[in-house]
């Protein structure tokens, strides 16, 4: 199961070409033709783009690294802000040391976190403007590194955001740009950064969700098999919760994304505080030898 998605590019390459159309189509629309696509089709087609970067971020859309980087940088381009040869890093850390303060950015900064707690308006005012956090908390947290190709994704994104406003004015950019604001904030697809992690049952830091949506978000939604078998595509992880159902069955699991921004934003239970945090890095052979000593 493991290897590259050789449909992934594809994919991205016609949702690029869609957002760009449409940007140029609706620069001249009325406001209410302007708001309802944005909201329904350009913010799923951006929050797609962010979790195809996902993907590539794995090496699973080419066999090579740099295929997938370079690729990353294009899927970039209707996001409207320079993101993916940054991402990478970030999520790796994520991947490789979970909730550990000061390395995963996945976790709310301890001031953040003090200041938002459980407060329903705050909790609604981090949903609002939730992918500005998820930007900001890393330049925090660990500064991103200038590396060259950090500055290509710079460049070529300025270019196409140029190109976009000098051909076709401030409107155009204007849809892309909320697309993006939109799709991380009160939009069913954005439901999963909060499924994936958010402590809803006590001691558990990772969920799955099985519905529809995963269609549009390259199955995002099978995360604990994802986190499990990270090299696996996205088109395969519904054949590893086939192979192993008695394994991942019994996990909770979250039923509704729409759901989990609801209860996040309203239940005084959850917050901020309501991730699975560690103080320091944990080693898997550490931890077996661990067991191995106290069975003897």
């Amino acid at each position: 199961l493991y290897g590259p998605e050789w449909r992934t590019k594809y994919m991205v390459a016609a949702t690029v070409l869609l957002q760009t159309v449409l940007a140029v189509m609706l620069r001249q629309s009325s406001w209410p033709v302007f708001v309802i696509v944005t909201y329904t089709v350009g913010a799923t087609a951006n929050h797609s783009l962010f979790l195809a970067i996902h993907e590539w971020s794995h090496n699973l859309g080419f066999r090579h690294p740099r295929s997938n980087q370079v690729a990353s940088i294009l899927a970039n381009l209707p996001i409207g802000i320079p993101y993916a040869s940054a991402f990478k890093p970030y999520h790796i850390d994520h991947h490789r040391d979970q909730g550990v303060h000061g390395v995963d950015t996945d976790v709310a900064h301890p001031l953040e976190a003090k200041i938002i707690q459980n407060r329903t308006p705050l909790k609604a005012l981090y949903m609002l403007f939730q992918l500005a956090f998820y930007a900001l908390r890393p330049a925090c947290i660990k500064p991103v590194q200038m590396t060259k190709l950090v500055v290509t994704n710079f460049a070529i994104q300025a270019a196409y955001d140029v190109t976009m406003l000098y051909f076709f004015g401030w409107n155009s950019m204007l849809y892309l740009l909320l697309s993006t604001f939109v799709c991380g904030s009160f939009h069913p697809t954005a439901g999963h950064f909060l499924s994936e992690h958010l402590e809803v049952v006590e001691g558990i830091e990772t969920y799955s969700y099985y519905g529809p949506l995963n269609y549009v978000t390259y199955n995002v939604g099978y995360h604990n098999e994802h986190h499990d078998f990270p090299y696996v595509p996205w088109s395969r992880l519904p054949e590893v919760k086939r192979i192993a159902s008695e394994y991942y069955d019994p996990l909770p699991k979250c039923d509704s994304w729409c759901g989990i921004i609801w209860d996040y934003v309203s239940n005084p239970n959850l917050g901020a505080y309501s991730r699975v945090k560690r103080t320091r890095r944990v080693s898997a052979a550490a931890g077996i030898h661990q067991e191995k000593k106290k069975d003897r």
